[in-house]
């Protein structure tokens, strides 16, 4: 349901921004033609070109007057340059390009052009010379009769320009009045996606809220729960400790007193049985309240310079009964120089019973457990091997993780708690060292610890 919800929301954002880039595109194409439209009427070629057929008919009028001695040559010369800059201004800048827009015949401002340029001197002469009125008539006359027929070709050439204006004005207004429906429409249909897309939004986030208050309520009664368990199997630890205790301390008496003067074999070993099993009892007691306070945080450590291989030495002595009892073996490497580190000697001693008793669990009857000490540039590593059945690579992630244990029911009568390995992780963690392992599936594992070493002392007695 959520993935289809955003999936809706996805489509819905595409369509908004397509839409609202819809709608610049046509802001940006409405403005360009009301610039272009505002630039025709701002530079009118129908206007300037009506000035220059006005302009044409105020030069054939004067030089008529001229021509009768009614208003002086000079006149004509300048009424001429008037009409040749009209003609200039339709062919040149803005107006050339509107013209062109409109795709209009412009034959008759070209041969207007070439007319000009031919009457030119012949203007310049007339408006200059003095000459009897009889040849300044005649002049006149060839200078009237070199401009005519222009008129009716001026007056199509404005016709069709004013048509191509209203064309262009109509086109624009049609357009325009289009343009402002589709923004119309544009602007309902992004307001209307705009409104969904944040109805949507609104209704994803209240379901987002109550999704997070239920995994709040589930979280806090999963906390609560797992402190209800560990606190009930804290309490049935405590009340296990002292009678298990009193009845371990029985049972060795027992033993002790009846050993050499019992005959039946069958009675020692069913008390040997109880012993062991009482024995496992306490370590699983032991190991729950040992978790209980790493968890609620209770467990505090004790730094101090430490002689790490004293540590190893006593750790695999305290084991080594046990591991008799299998009867598996450890073997020990230890270097020459010394190895102190900065730490709480009774944890890592916790830690190495838990990793060599772990070990000789899952060695076979006769074999020997291999435990090195060795140093790593400023680190000393402390590894414990076993020839064992190695752990599953589909299990290997999970191994630190509490009451994890590898091929249940493998170990027959030595079966453990599933809590050694995640001791030892949350106790290397309070040290500041690291903990880890290498396995084979049916050769064996490596554990390994990492402590830093404190630096040697230097002697500068010398120097």
């Amino acid at each position: 349901m959520k993935r289809k919800s955003r999936k809706i929301q996805a489509i819905l954002l595409v369509l908004f921004v397509g839409a609202v880039l819809f709608g610049i595109a046509v802001v940006l194409k409405l403005s360009e033609r009301v610039e272009s439209i505002q630039t025709a009427e701002q530079s009118d070629p129908l206007w300037i070109g009506s000035q220059l057929q006005f302009e044409m008919l105020r030069l054939e009028r004067e030089l008529s007057e001229a021509a009768l001695g009614f208003k002086p040559a000079t006149d004509v010369a300048l009424r001429f340059d008037i009409a040749w800059s009209r003609i200039t201004i339709l062919q040149e800048a803005k107006l050339a390009q509107i013209i062109e827009t409109f795709n209009i015949d412009q034959s008759v401002l070209l041969a207007l052009e070439e007319r000009f340029e031919t009457l030119e001197p012949l203007i310049e002469e007339f408006a200059t010379q003095d000459m009897t009125d009889e040849i300044r008539q005649q002049k006149a006359e060839f200078l009237l009769e070199a401009l005519e027929g222009f008129d009716a070709s001026l007056r199509g050439f404005l016709l069709s320009l004013a048509q191509a204006k209203t064309s262009s004005l109509t086109e624009f207004r049609t357009g325009l009045l289009s343009l402002s429906q589709a923004i119309t429409y544009l602007g309902t249909t992004i307001l209307v996606l705009f409104g969904i897309f944040m109805t949507l939004l609104m209704l994803e986030l209240r379901f987002t809220a109550k999704r997070e208050r239920e995994m709040r309520v589930l979280a806090e009664e999963a906390t609560s729960a797992s402190r209800l368990k560990m606190n009930f199997m804290s309490v049935v630890s405590h009340e296990l400790r002292t009678p298990l205790t009193s009845l371990l301390g029985g049972l060795d008496l027992l033993k002790a007193r009846v050993s050499a003067s019992l005959q039946d074999k069958a009675s020692l070993r069913l008390l040997d049985i109880c012993s062991r099993n009482g024995d496992r009892l306490l370590t699983l007691v032991n190991d729950i309240l040992d978790a209980q306070a790493l968890s609620e945080g209770k467990v505090t450590v004790t730094q101090e310079p430490t002689d790490l291989a004293s540590v190893v030495e006593a750790a695999v002595e305290g084991c080594h009964t046990y591991a008799s009892s299998l009867g598996v073996g450890y073997e020990l490497f230890i270097p020459s120089e010394k190895t102190v580190a900065l730490t709480d000697s009774a944890r890592v001693s916790q830690v190495l019973s838990n990793l060599l008793s772990n070990a000789a669990k899952f060695t076979s009857s006769g074999d020997v457990v291999s435990v090195t000490l060795e140093k790593i540039g400023h680190k000393a590593r402390i590894e414990v091997t076993d020839h064992g059945i190695g752990i599953p690579v589909e299990k290997q992630k999970d191994i630190f993780k509490a009451f994890h244990q590898v091929n249940p029911g493998t170990t027959g009568a030595n079966k453990s708690s599933g809590l050694g390995l995640s001791i030892t992780k949350q106790l290397m963690d309070l040290l500041g060292g690291s903990v880890g392992f290498r396995s084979t599936e049916g050769k064996g594992s490596t554990f390994w610890i990492e402590l830093d070493l404190l630096p040697e002392p230097r002697d500068d007695l010398g120097q």
